[in-house]
């Protein structure tokens, strides 16, 4: 909330839209909290309130506050987490059936189409110099490059196991399928050859 009002004062309503549009690909918020933390902030000393020409309520980012975001920008980050509910039904897929698997699958695809499309219409402006926060098309290119390089890797992945569970009649002790063993010894030579690459350097 701090890195949202660094950019400039906003209202609630901007604020939510801005997550809606970028931190909600790395930082999923629920929307009543987004309404909460920016008063939470104006109590710990971090924001405070301005009113515009219009009248409306903009919370901006105190020095004290860009003082805190300072902080947490020098502080080492842990390792990311997934939180991914498609996932969680897969790993659990053999407790259902093939059109359950599928299903869930094809949700997949389906919202990494939709997000891929969402972001090319915030991320083709900036071509033009034209899009939102232009100035800081440095930062958002990168967030945006792995965004997408994520979503394109799990639409090949659901795409893959697709196509590997075809013809499987049932989700139950299936084994290691000739296609199943493919996918494995690739991800274990994957995962060795990009181990040996972290012990060179």
């Amino acid at each position: 909330m701090l890195g949202l009002l660094s950019l400039r004062p906003q209202t609630p309503y901007e604020i939510t839209q801005q997550v809606r549009r970028s931190l909600d690909y790395c930082w999923p918020t629920p929307e009543r909290s987004l309404y909460d933390q920016p008063e939470r902030l104006v109590g710990l000393g971090l924001a405070d309130v301005v009113t515009d020409r219009e009248g409306r309520r903009r919370y901006q980012i105190t020095d004290a506050g860009r003082v805190a975001l300072r902080r947490w920008l020098e502080r080492a980050s842990p390792m990311p987490r997934f939180h991914n509910e498609p996932l969680l039904r897969v790993l659990f897929a053999d407790q259902g059936s093939v059109e359950d698997l599928h299903r869930v699958l094809g949700a997949v695809r389906a919202h990494v189409a939709e997000r891929l499309e969402l972001g090319l219409a915030q991320m083709e402006p900036y071509l033009d110099d034209d899009g939102l926060f232009q100035e800081r098309a440095h930062v958002v290119t990168i967030v945006a490059d792995l965004v997408s390089r994520l979503l394109g890797a799990l639409d090949d992945w659901a795409a893959e196991v697709e196509q590997v569970s075809a013809d499987w009649d049932t989700t139950q002790a299936v084994g290691l399928t000739p296609q199943v063993r493919a996918m494995l010894d690739r991800l274990i030579d994957d995962g060795r050859t990009r181990v040996a690459q972290h012990r060179d350097v």
